[in-house]
């Protein structure tokens, strides 16, 4: 049996890659509350720690989705035999390139640059997320919301795009995104629509530059499929069966 350490446990991502691995026979040990892992009926099979020196002991593949650039270089000085996987921000240059500076050395260590996703499990932090929630009250979306323009997949496709990179050979630097960008206005559309409130006046979206998804299916053969419209229905249906 593997075993995989996964350092970010209370994370949407940390929840639903667990529910995953542990899908394929993986044992789990990792970081952070289980309060999410448990929501997903698996969290009794998780072993947790609080320093993850001790959570990576032993196992075979260490996922960071801590999002902390500065705890990765004491990572990959405590377990440089190990695969690693780091979620990175995409606009984190200087990680970016420290990792890749890792992987001269002959460290397997996959860089993913993960755009933003939503799932039922949250953040909630993206203004999809936010219009979904405010139209579902009975709020107007902030207006800061409907002109955005935002690159955003589901949680539990984009740790599959993860759990991917740590099985190939060598080790990759992708992109986890769609590649496509949907406005506030269309969103808040869709969601009006499906929560019947009126849909407010359309704006001009800002500019916004998707992900690149190429690389990640030509080397993993994984592309995202809920994206835009599908995307917005689904994290609408997620509050619906909240309030359930």
């Amino acid at each position: 049996m593997a075993t995989a350490a996964i350092l970010g446990l209370d994370t949407a991502a940390g929840a639903y890659l667990t529910r995953l691995l542990d899908a394929r026979g993986h044992r789990i040990r990792g970081t952070g509350s289980t309060a999410l892992v448990d929501q997903l009926g698996v969290g009794s099979s998780v072993a947790t720690f609080d320093d993850a020196a001790e959570a990576i002991l032993g196992a075979g593949e260490i996922y960071d989705l801590r999002g902390d650039a500065a705890l990765v270089p004491a990572l990959l000085a405590t377990a440089p035999a190990t695969r690693l996987f780091v979620a990175v921000d995409p606009a984190d240059g200087t990680t970016i390139a420290a990792l890749a500076a890792a992987r001269g050395t002959g460290a397997f260590v996959a860089t993913g640059r993960v755009h933003p996703h939503e799932s039922r499990l949250g953040p909630g932090t993206t203004p999809l997320a936010r219009i979904v929630a405010a139209t579902a009250a009975g709020d107007d979306p902030a207006a800061a919301d409907l002109a955005s323009a935002t690159d955003c997949g589901w949680t539990a496709e984009y740790v599959d795009a993860m759990a991917r990179m740590l099985q190939q050979l060598r080790a990759l630097d992708c992109a986890i995104a769609t590649g496509r960008v949907i406005s506030g206005s269309d969103a808040a559309r869709v969601a009006a629509k499906w929560f019947a409130r009126p849909a407010p006046a359309a704006v001009a979206a800002s500019t916004a530059t998707p992900g690149d998804p190429a690389p990640a299916y030509a080397a993993l053969g994984w592309r995202a499929t809920t994206w835009g419209d599908d995307l917005i229905e689904v994290l609408c249906e997620a509050i619906a069966a909240r309030r359930a």
